[in-house]
């Protein structure tokens, strides 16, 4: 799209939204509401007169004098497929004592917040507070036959296996209630008295009913690069993401946080460099390998989960997010192709596209 755009001339994002299929389709409202959130119209104004004051018509001289600083900005929309695929299993177990409740999942808690949300999903059903449900580690003999744990599609899977169970403990529990003044410990003891199992398993599975669908989502990212050291920094970054109705946006936020900045190291930082004669991987340490860091994160970021957009076809209305924010990151590449563009005029050169980071082939006269 980027390169249609520039061969042709026209903005990047009209082209977008002519080649999109209209059916259903929320881009084009987020593109809207993200401009407006973002000022975006106002600081791509911002950015074109930066670069006009940094400007170098007599190129090296002129980059010496102004620092070679340049700016860059881009609104890039996403639209990510997603489907659930394998098996998932809960149990979820109450104690009759004193009502606590533990659950075994059949995910595993890498990061992505698996366990905060099992456990709030649990709590809301149970209408017990959260600090009396825990979460034990993974276990492949209370929770066999488990898929793997990514593809952003565990947490959903596990959550709907435990509700499962908390609905199945829910029915047992019923004809022990009393009054609306019972608590929770006292009906959970009344039915272990009684002999009830208050132990519960289910394992998701896709015949559950959760359909394919799209997570979108749209980025406005601002840049300013060096273009005598290559050195650059992300300015400013709107993101906003559609993540159904969020079972954790606390969780879903960090989230999109955090996978966004794994993309940054994919598009601006990491690189794997290999001999051309041996096939030795050449950047295989720290020394030479660069992961982003603190001071990679952009300066201003800004993430926001689209409101009033529950998901028909998830679980709990939810969508995943693991995954997706990091196809986002892509809009601090094209702000940086964007920077570079503006260098390139200022230099004398065809405002044209120019392929970037295209080590197998001949290297191009564009920069």
């Amino acid at each position: 799209m980027e390169h249609i755009a520039k061969t042709i001339k026209k903005d990047s994002t009209d082209v977008r939204l002519k080649n999109m299929e209209p059916a259903n389709n929320p881009i084009p409202g987020m593109i809207q509401d993200i401009k407006k959130s973002s000022d975006y119209e106002a600081r791509e104004k911002n950015v074109e007169e930066f670069n006009k004051m940094s400007g170098c018509p007599d190129r090296l001289s002129c980059f010496r004098r102004t620092g070679g600083k340049k700016r860059g900005i881009s609104l890039v929309p996403m639209g990510y497929p997603f489907q659930a695929l394998g098996n998932f299993a809960a149990m979820v177990s109450v104690y009759g004592q004193d009502g606590t409740v533990a659950v075994v999942h059949g995910g595993v808690e890498c990061g992505q917040g698996i366990n905060t949300k099992v456990a709030q999903v649990t709590a809301h059903f149970l209408g017990i507070p959260l600090d009396q449900v825990s979460i034990k580690a993974s276990n492949s003999m209370v929770t066999p036959n488990g898929f793997v744990t990514g593809g952003s599609i565990t947490s959903e899977s596990c959550c709907y296996a435990a509700m499962v169970c908390c609905k199945t403990l829910l029915e047992r529990l019923k004809p022990f209630r009393t009054d609306k003044e019972q608590t929770w410990k006292e009906l959970v003891l009344t039915a272990f008295m009684s002999m009830v199992d208050l132990s519960a398993t289910y394992m998701f599975s896709p015949k559950d009913g959760v359909k394919p669908y799209t997570i979108w989502g749209v980025t406005v990212a601002e840049v300013e690069i060096d273009v005598l050291t290559g050195q650059h920094q992300v300015l400013r970054v709107d993101l906003l993401e559609d993540a159904g109705k969020s079972m954790s946006p606390e969780v879903d936020v960090g989230q999109v946080e955090g996978a966004f900045i794994m993309g940054l190291g994919y598009w601006l930082h990491e690189e794997l460099v290999y001999n051309l004669d041996t096939g030795e991987l050449l950047t295989n340490r720290t020394w030479n390998y660069k992961p982003p860091g603190a001071k990679d994160i952009p300066i201003d970021f800004r993430v926001e989960l689209r409101r009033n957009a529950p998901n028909p076809f998830g679980v709990l209305r939810s969508k995943a997010t693991g995954e997706p924010p990091l196809c986002m990151s892509y809009g601090a590449f094209v702000a940086v192709r964007n920077a570079l563009a503006s260098a390139r005029v200022n230099a004398g050169a065809e405002d044209e596209w120019c392929q970037m980071g295209e080590y197998s082939r001949p290297r191009t006269n564009c920069f």
